[in-house]
């Protein structure tokens, strides 16, 4: 079977980063539960023909905010991971889908933001090229050695890349890893940019939003050719601007309240759910 993955990584932050400038959420370790609702209704309805997957640690069952995934335990599937970290490590956990023969098509993304319409445009290119590897780059710091491939904005066609490109299995490639904060970008980078053979044939890069910078590396430019975007999901992209303001792909946000009570109104089974869990309920905002 060609499966087609969203890949999500969950894991209580032992050290909080001081570097992200950009993100006002950066001292909330709540922050990475603000979404999870909202990013698994939209893969239900903007892309009905992917699963959803989250590779999380033992320690977010501790967290009474965990009862969201029973909410949504027909539309997700969840692998609890029992390795040791220290950094953020475990958000190398998402590429474990990169080894399963059965998918088609990956895209490893972050927990903290939401799909834009020029996301959606960039899936159907990646999807109808010859590409095997792919990347948004949408900040204007998105550029250079250490962004040359994002890893919450990434593509992969796993049954297509070669184990002489991406190790035999995920422990070889996790091995690899250096113990530090970015070691999923890191790891990324050193394996998927530096053989210019590959990536001049099978490389997509995608410069949106804030990024203006070519790659410097040999690669396939994305041009973004025009899709179909339906009527109703080009109403559900205009709800994410609206609530949320994000200015870039991938910029953290905060979709409780107003958008995710928008998301429950398309999604009732979801909504009834909810209605189940009063510390859901409040923390998400819900006005049901």
């Amino acid at each position: 079977m060609d499966k087609k993955v969203f890949s999500y990584s969950l894991f209580e932050p032992k050290h909080l980063p001081q570097h992200r400038t950009w993100d006002k959420w950066g001292n909330n370790k709540e922050r990475y539960w603000f979404n999870i609702p909202s990013i698994i209704i939209l893969n239900k309805l903007l892309y009905p023909e992917y699963d959803t997957l989250f590779f999380v640690s033992p320690n977010i069952w501790n967290n009474p905010l965990s009862k969201i995934f029973e909410c949504f335990v027909d539309n997700i599937k969840i692998e609890t991971i029992t390795r040791e970290y220290e950094f953020t490590e475990p958000a190398i956990w998402r590429m474990i889908p990169l080894w399963d023969r059965e998918i088609k098509i990956l895209h490893p993304r972050d927990i903290d933001s939401l799909p834009t319409k020029t996301e959606y445009k960039y899936i159907q290119e990646f999807e109808n090229s010859d590409c095997l590897v792919g990347t948004m780059r949408s900040h204007e710091n998105h550029f250079g050695i250490a962004c040359r491939i994002l890893a919450g904005l990434c593509s992969f066609k796993p049954n297509k890349i070669s184990p002489s490109i991406k190790g035999i299995n995920f422990d070889f490639y996790y091995s690899k890893r250096l113990d530090r904060y970015g070691s999923d970008q890191d790891l990324l980078i050193e394996t998927f940019t530096k053989n210019s053979d590959f990536t001049s044939k099978y490389f997509l890069d995608c410069k949106i939003d804030k990024q203006k910078n070519k790659q410097d590396f040999p690669c396939i430019e994305s041009n973004l050719l025009d899709c179909l975007i339906e009527e109703d999901k080009q109403k559900i992209f205009d709800k994410i601007n609206e609530y949320t303001n994000i200015t870039w792909l991938g910029e953290p946000c905060d979709s409780r309240g107003n958008l995710l009570n928008y998301l429950l109104e398309l999604d009732k089974e979801s909504k009834n759910k909810i209605i189940k869990h009063d510390i859901i309920k409040k923390f998400y905002k819900c006005d049901i």
